[in-house]
């Protein structure tokens, strides 16, 4: 694999966490292509500090020619980056495309922006804690069969792909009586993934994913919201046993994989995978 390929797939993983900046590709309502240095949306990551993840940044720009090194804006939540899209404060916000789908569902303002580049994705996984062996075999068998059943491809339908413009993603009813709890943190702000109603219902994707993961496992499911930079230490905490992450592919390059995952954490298998896009005001 050349450097230019693995630095752009790289890239799009190491700023993962529940939104990612990256250069892919999508093809949207605003003409061009941006190669010019912009200031660019995207939310805190969860373990590597800004300064790092802008440190591998210009080092893949000196070694490639992807152009990552853009002006970052950081914001805790996807509500409040979206407000500094609609004032000004920065020009994209960094999303991936179902939230991305979502959101222009809901605002005829904004759209997909065109970037000259790689479409990138991310692959979305668990993660728990490395002492914790057998809950993360527990939780690739149910993501195995999860997959080999359909039970996946629904879910992504239900959830994500048929829902319509202005449609919130269905009510989750989460596991109970059962016996142990896994506790289970979710933003509850990166719909139609993560999402949590007003009322404090859980809804969406990832949310539906982790019940059908309680039941198989026969254990109660509690819902324990947080900010997405929190996660790492509130599993480290042992104040939940299950965080949502994305898997970081491993490369032979000089940039570092899997510099946003903490020490003593291991990842479940994929379960889903998404694009990354970036999102604008339409001119």
């Amino acid at each position: 694999m050349n450097m230019k390929k693995l630095g752009a797939i790289l890239f799009g993983c190491i700023m993962a966490g529940a939104v990612l900046v990256g250069c892919g590709g999508q093809q949207g309502n605003q003409a061009g292509t941006h190669d010019t240095q912009i200031k660019i949306g995207t939310l805190t990551h969860l373990n590597a500090s800004e300064e790092r993840i802008n440190e591998v940044m210009k080092k893949i720009d000196e070694e490639t020619d992807v152009n990552l090194a853009h002006d970052y804006a950081y914001y805790d939540k996807l509500t409040s980056m979206l407000m500094g899209l609609e004032s000004g404060s920065v020009k994209e916000v960094s999303l991936y495309n179902s939230v991305a789908q979502y959101m222009m569902g809901r605002n005829d303002k904004l759209a997909i922006v065109e970037h000259r580049g790689m479409n990138l994705e991310d692959s979305f996984c668990c993660a728990v804690r490395t002492e914790d062996k057998q809950l993360k075999a527990d939780l690739d068998k149910a993501i195995g069969e999860m997959k080999a059943d359909g039970t996946l491809d629904k879910f992504v339908k239900t959830y994500i792909t048929d829902l319509k413009n202005g449609e919130e993603p269905p009510a989750v009813t989460m596991p109970t009586n059962n016996g142990k709890k896994l506790k289970i943190a979710v933003t509850g702000d990166l719909p139609p993934l993560d999402l949590v109603l007003a009322d404090g219902t859980p809804a969406g994707f990832n949310t539906a994913v982790l019940a059908e993961m309680g039941k198989r496992l026969n254990m109660d499911v509690e819902i324990v919201q947080i900010d997405s930079a929190a996660r790492a230490s509130a599993l480290a905490s042992k104040k939940v046993d299950v965080v949502f992450w994305v898997a970081v592919p491993k490369g032979d390059s000089k940039v570092p994989a899997d510099i946003d995952k903490p020490q003593n954490m291991e990842m479940t298998t994929p379960y889903y995978q998404d694009k990354i896009v970036h999102v604008g005001l339409k001119k």
